[in-house]
């Protein structure tokens, strides 16, 4: 199962995109202790956090990619927390309200595999994206890194280990172009390091099969959940892309 809740906070001190780190640790507080030290243990997390800034108004967005994160996270913690403190730097916050929404994996991959061919894809990094490789960062758009990421990201959460097939990846590859962006550097504040990262946008141009470029999208809209690249679940990595409705959700005010 994939889900996603969207608070609105109310508040009146600001916040910024790099406090995203501060509300993991929220969210770490509010599971039990068993669970919270299984994740801890993990190199891959089966879910992912950030802060976002839209319409005047700061969300905290929590997505959950299997039934275990959904029970511990979403129903066992999100669904009852009306407000909370950021202890580091003294703010209460009031969870004004929130919308919650799901869907199985199965009808994730049907509804993107039937829908119309889609040559182009338009995505934005919402928060700064970086990757890691062979010990360094990569903090630009590299295709390849940005499928491995989320292929990989897929194959944890489903238990499908055809996804991180080296094939596809190089197929994806080769018949994918960046054809515009708009693109800049934003670090990310860690602990008073300072990740080299990126945000902005990208369209991407598939070529080759149907089947292929279905893939890529397919991808991408799990990427919404999953966020790419490193440290998905402290805020960095989310994206956004242009994506239909059709999931079930559940509005509640405060």
């Amino acid at each position: 199962m994939l889900a996603r809740m969207e608070m609105e906070l109310g508040l009146e001190e600001p916040l910024s995109y790099q406090m995203s780190s501060l509300f993991h640790g929220v969210l770490m507080e509010q599971l039990s202790e068993e669970y919270a030290d299984k994740l801890h243990q993990s190199q891959l997390h089966p879910y992912s956090q950030h802060l976002e800034w839209r319409e005047k108004k700061w969300y905290w967005v929590v997505n959950c990619f299997n039934e275990e994160a959904v029970s511990n996270i979403m129903t066992g913690a999100l669904m009852n927390l009306d407000d909370f403190e950021i202890k580091k730097r003294n703010l209460n916050v009031k969870i004004c309200q929130k919308n919650y929404e799901t869907i199985s994996h199965k009808d994730f991959l049907n509804f993107f595999y039937d829908e119309e061919e889609i040559r182009y894809i338009q995505v934005q990094f919402l928060t700064s994206t970086a990757f890691k490789q062979r010990g360094q960062y990569v903090f630009y758009p590299d295709l390849r890194c940005i499928y491995q990421s989320l292929m990989n990201k897929y194959e944890y959460a489903s238990r499908d280990s055809m996804m991180t097939d080296e094939e596809t990846l190089n197929e994806l590859c080769e018949h994918s172009q960046i054809v515009s962006y708009e693109l800049k550097t934003v670090p990310f504040s860690l602990e008073k390091v300072k990740i080299p990262a990126f945000v902005g946008k990208i369209t991407i141009k598939m070529q080759g099969t149907k089947t292929m470029a279905r893939f890529a999208r397919f991808l991408f809209e799990f990427g919404t959940y999953s966020g790419v690249g490193i440290k998905t679940a402290i805020g960095m990595g989310a994206l956004k892309v242009v994506r239909n409705g059709g999931r079930n959700s559940d509005r509640r005010s405060c």
